[in-house]
């Protein structure tokens, strides 16, 4: 590992005694039908460790500061600002197949896995913490976790890869398919699903499919109608948005609310 890495690793190992703010998205409007941004399916979050990083979601800015952090919620649309040169950020989220971190500056980047469990049980604890403490102690103990794990690193650099996980996130609720995932590749099928799979952890097909059902999971927790969540989720209907959920969980949706 290079001098700049083991310096932002640093700037982690001291995070637990210095974080001051961390901060909760949780909901927020139906994500435009254009423009830029991108949501996520499961809890995700964004640390300042120098610097300045600004994260813009619809009507709200968040500055965050060093020691600062913020936690986004299934489903709220936001785009993160490029970086001011001095600045460096971290960040967590969660794909099929593990835990994904990144961390960066305004000139380069680095993304590492480790197992999502106990880190998406954890961040989503501190999610639904009642009170600033409980934020904060909640994304201390989070903290710790991944600073206790082995971290290897995860092959995102292909360019290819990187064009198909945006198309995917940004485009979710627009009713993606895989040969939109196909063509943000610019590759043919077969290298398009070979770099899409050992990159992201499962194939195209599976990767959305699973996505929409957590992003359902997390809108129904929200308190969304199942009519609300199917379209949000880019299900052509509430009827097929049931059904993929009894399928996969044995109940209907309407369980969740109630």
């Amino acid at each position: 590992m290079d001098t700049t890495f083991r310096r932002w690793w640093r700037l982690i190992d001291d995070l637990p005694g210095k974080l001051s703010q961390v901060t909760v998205w949780k909901d927020g409007p139906s994500p435009p039908l254009t423009g830029d941004g991108h949501l996520h399916v499961t809890p995700t979050s964004v640390v300042c460790l120098d610097g300045v990083v600004r994260i813009v979601a619809p009507g709200k800015t968040i500055d965050l500061q060093p020691g600062q952090a913020v936690i986004i919620g299934p489903g709220v649309w936001h785009r993160h600002e490029l970086l001011r040169r001095g600045s460096v950020w971290f960040g967590q989220g969660f794909l099929p197949a593990c835990s994904d971190v990144l961390m960066g500056d305004s000139d380069r980047e680095w993304r590492g896995r480790l197992p999502s469990q106990p880190s998406r049980r954890l961040m989503e604890a501190a999610l639904a913490a009642p009170d600033d403490k409980g934020r904060i102690t909640g994304f201390s103990e989070l903290i710790k976790q991944i600073l206790s794990e082995s971290v290897d690193d995860l092959p995102f650099a292909n360019p290819a890869l990187q064009r198909m996980i945006a198309r995917l996130w940004s485009n979710l609720h627009r009713g993606v398919s895989v040969e939109d995932l196909i063509r943000a590749s610019g590759l043919s099928r077969a290298q398009a699903y070979r770099i899409f799979t050992e990159g992201y952890g499962v194939p195209p097909k599976d990767a959305i499919a699973t996505a929409r059902l957590w992003l359902a999971e997390g809108l129904l927790n929200n308190g969304l109608s199942v009519a609300a969540v199917a379209d949000r989720c880019g299900f052509p209907s509430a009827d097929t948005f049931a059904r993929a959920w009894k399928r996969m969980h044995g109940t209907p949706p309407s369980r969740v609310r109630a």
